[in-house]
């Protein structure tokens, strides 16, 4: 009697899906490490309906050289395998320059199609504001930033010349403003700022560290300027309607308060730390901007513009 050819084995009939079910499963994992989330196993275990065991197999064996526990034993990807920034990051970064209210949509999405556009077909277009480029100082403008930022961290003493004259700081942040970098720092007691472009002889004390005072870091967390004083006057101003729209539509001041008025015009009031933080911007919206309080910072505003007109006649 003839024998048939055996028949070939046939897989389970479950394992394409297990297949299936597993690149879903490392696809998922992949994307979540790429844009920096934490990974919780339990989490996934119960979305993918499989143990836990299954999940750190996954880290440990099946994405072995692509996944590596970091700080806190928490899931990331290898260095080797990190092509692109987590998206996330986009995030951070916005928040880090001050920039997260740059467009009105402020999704992931948004921000990730804005990159992915190439740049002649972008709709949109951001000037550049004029920043002061550290590196013009030779090397060592970077290196006094690099410097003051891990003397910063470590809690280190700094001894610097600066206006041609020796200093002792105690640094506590590095603050960016309108385009020129500052170091907030202790000296003598007092807060001060201190532009760093102008910061020489740079020489960081290793071997002395002191203890951050909570007045001075709530006091530099709570401005939106560079100037530091123990005590700030309260001003007011009125802008006239041809200008008040340019007040209204973003902070001219510190801590900017305005109240329109039944004439178009508006009333501004600000805590100053120095009149020469106020009479510069006033100058800059002359005529349209008149300080009605206090009177006699108005009057020092008038006095400069007569000894102005008086240098430019002779």
């Amino acid at each position: 009697m003839k024998r048939s050819p055996a028949t070939p084995a046939r897989p389970p009939s479950d394992s394409p899906a297990k297949g299936e079910k597993l690149a879903q499963r490392l696809s998922h994992i992949l994307a979540l490490l790429h844009q920096g989330d934490t990974i919780d196993k339990h989490r996934l275990a119960q979305d993918f309906q499989v143990d836990v065991r299954t999940i750190e197999r996954d880290l440990a064996e099946r994405l072995h050289g692509i996944a590596e526990r970091g700080e806190g034993r928490r899931w990331q990807l290898t260095h080797a395998a990190r092509s692109t920034i987590p998206a996330q990051h986009l995030h951070h970064y916005a928040r880090l320059t001050g920039t997260q209210h740059l467009f009105p949509d402020a999704s992931l999405r948004y921000l990730l199609e804005q990159l992915e556009t190439p740049e002649a077909q972008r709709s949109t277009q951001v000037l550049a504001t004029a920043q002061e480029d550290l590196r013009a100082a030779g090397a060592e403008g970077g290196h006094n930033f690099n410097q003051l930022q891990q003397a910063i961290e470590l809690t280190h003493e700094c001894r610097f010349d600066y206006k041609g004259k020796p200093r002792q700081a105690q640094p506590y942040r590095l603050l960016h403003r309108n385009g020129v970098w500052y170091l907030a720092a202790e000296e003598g007691g007092k807060l001060k700022n201190f532009s760093v472009a102008l910061i020489q002889g740079l020489q960081v004390d290793g071997a002395r560290s002191f203890a951050r005072k909570a007045e001075h870091q709530a006091y530099i967390d709570a401005q939106d300027d560079v100037w530091f004083t123990t005590s700030t006057t309260e001003v007011l101003l009125r802008v006239s309607p041809e200008m008040a729209h340019y007040f209204s539509r973003r902070a001219q001041l510190p801590q900017q308060q305005h109240r329109p008025q039944g004439d178009g015009s508006l009333l501004v009031s600000s805590r100053i730390n120095h009149i020469n933080q106020l009479l510069p911007v006033v100058r800059y919206w002359l005529p349209h901007v008149r300080i009605v309080r206090p009177v006699e910072w108005h009057e020092e505003l008038l006095r400069g513009l007569r000894e102005a007109l008086e240098m430019w006649k002779a």
